[in-house]
This record gives structure tokens, C-alpha cells and sequence, in this order.
């Protein structure tokens, strides 16, 4: 059965946040302006700027204080993760494990950034690691009960984007790519949304396949099935990126303090 797309208009608290996506490198001021309008991104800012992660000398009492403790890169990267999880209802009738789903988002934007190379820059892999599940987000908020019956079938052991056919007539890549587009994200992240699954062999698409692939060796799903990790002779596993960030426990806390600003927002 096949669904049109519909196409979910970008909440109208969330257009500066979401804008940042096409500005990986705003300024202090900028992204000052866009926290000031928002508590809940205060708040987030503040947990983990007063989180041991941080390590706080003095409790930190202001969003400008939270965000010179955290830097720039870091804030940027909570505020578009908090307003991309805003764009969206809850998924808990879909029966995705919503929790595993936004660490799997995390981790492969956390990998993502220590993948890239050459022409593919830090900001950019992130970004498109932490999107790249756009079109299930969407797909999941949009219509949770059949939704329901795409992680049913996947459970049973039907590949998720084969279940999503059935049920949609499209998958979550292709659902993405077409919210992207219309977002007005950058090409090349719409298309690392567009291609995560095709084992692209290309930029930023090539980045986040084998990201995503990495997240799994950490034991993280993707909220509806387990980890899958990559076989010992797939690029992804030569790759020495979790060992280069200071190992599995390493990045797991790199996650969890990235999720940690979700508990705020």
C-alpha cells in the first residue's frame, strides 16, 4: 500500500534551531540568540555544562556561561539535536524504543565527525549522522499504528526498509530525503539521508554508511532491532575510529552526555 509523503511543516519554534543545520560554523552571538528564545534549550544547556562529563569547577547558572564552558561546536550540536527531537511527537504508539533510537542517532553523528576526511568536514558529518534517520522519525510521528506494524514485522525478522515498503510503499531513506529537500537541508546531507543504506562509496554518504555500521559495535540498535555489527572484513570494522576516541566506554559517554541534554529539553 502505497502513502503519499506528507511533508511536516517545521514548527515555528524550531526554524532558527533547524537553520543552524546550513551554518556549521554561527558565532557566538548567533547561536546566543537562538538559546535565549528558548528555556527548554537553556535548561538542556545547563545540565550538561553542570553534568561530570563537563567537569564543573562552579555550578554553571546561565545559558552564556554553559556555552563558553562547552564551546561553540558543542552547543550548535545539542541545539539542533533538541529541536530535531521537538519536530516531532512522541513515537511510544509506534512501539519504537524511542530512547535506543536517539542514542543510535547520536552515536552515528559521534562517529560520523571522527570518520570524516579529505573534502568531508567535521561540522557536516554530524550533522548528517544525527539526520540520517529523518524519514523514520516522520514516518513513526506521522502514523504511529502502522508504523507499529513495520517494527512488528521487523521483529519477526523482515529487514525494517522491506517492512516500510510493505506497509508505506516507500522506505524511511526515501522519506527522508523528500522532508530534507523540503527542509532546505544541503544537498550532500540529503543525500547521506537518502543513500545510509546503500553502502554509498562517496563523501558524506560513505561517512555516515559506516558510522551508522560503527554505532552497532557498541551495542546500540536503532529502537526497533538490535545491533547488527559489521563483519570483521567490512570497511567499517578496519576503520580505527572508536579506538582512536579512547575506546567502546569512551564514546558510550560521549553519547550518554549528548542524551543527557535530552532529559532537560
Amino acid at each position: 500500500m502505497s502513502t503519499a509523503i506528507e511533508i511536516p511543516p517545521l514548527p515555528i519554534a524550531q526554524v532558527r534551531a533547524m537553520a543552524l543545520i546550513s551554518n556549521p560554523a554561527p558565532s557566538f552571538e548567533e547561536l546566543s540568540s537562538v538559546v535565549d528564545a528558548d528555556p527548554a534549550l537553556t535548561a538542556s544547556l545547563l545540565r550538561v555544562a553542570n553534568s561530570a562529563m563537563s567537569s564543573p569547577v562552579d555550578r554553571v547558572r546561565t545559558a552564556h556561561t554553559a556555552m563558553v564552558r562547552i564551546g561553540v561546536t558543542e552547543t550548535r550540536r545539542i541545539v539542533m539535536s533538541i529541536a530535531l527531537s521537538n519536530s516531532f511527537g512522541s513515537l511510544a504508539s509506534s512501539h519504537i524504543d524511542e530512547g535506543e533510537l536517539w542514542r543510535h542517532l547520536i552515536a552515528t553523528g559521534v562517529l560520523a565527525d571522527a570518520t570524516a576526511w579529505g573534502e568531508v568536514r567535521h561540522s557536516e558529518a554530524f550533522t548528517a549522522g544525527l539526520l540520517h534517520d529523518l524519514g523514520r522519525l516522520a514516518m513513526a510521528a506521522q502514523d504511529p499504528l502502522r508504523y507499529a506494524r513495520v517494527v512488528e514485522l521487523a521483529r519477526r525478522g523482515m529487514p525494517a526498509s522491506e517492512g516500510e515498503r510493505m506497509v508505506f510503499g516507500m522506505n524511511h531513506s526515501q522519506w527522508g530525503e523528500a522532508i530534507g529537500r523540503s527542509w532546505g537541508f544541503p544537498s550532500d546531507i540529503v543525500d547521506a539521508i537518502a543513500e545510509h543504506h546503500t553502502g554509498a562509496q562517496r563523501g558524506l554518504s560513505w561517512v555516515v554508511t559506516r558510522a551508522r555500521e560503527l554505532s552497532a559495535t557498541l551495542g546500540i540498535g536503532d529502537g526497533i532491532v538490535g545491533p547488527e555489527a559489521p563483519g570483521p572484513d567490512s570497511e567499517a570494522a578496519m576503520l580505527p575510529v572508536i579506538e582512536e576516541l579512547g575506546g567502546e566506554e569512551a564514546v558510550i559517554k560521549r553519547v550518554e552526555w549528548y542524551s543527557g541534554a535530552f532529559k532537560a529539553a
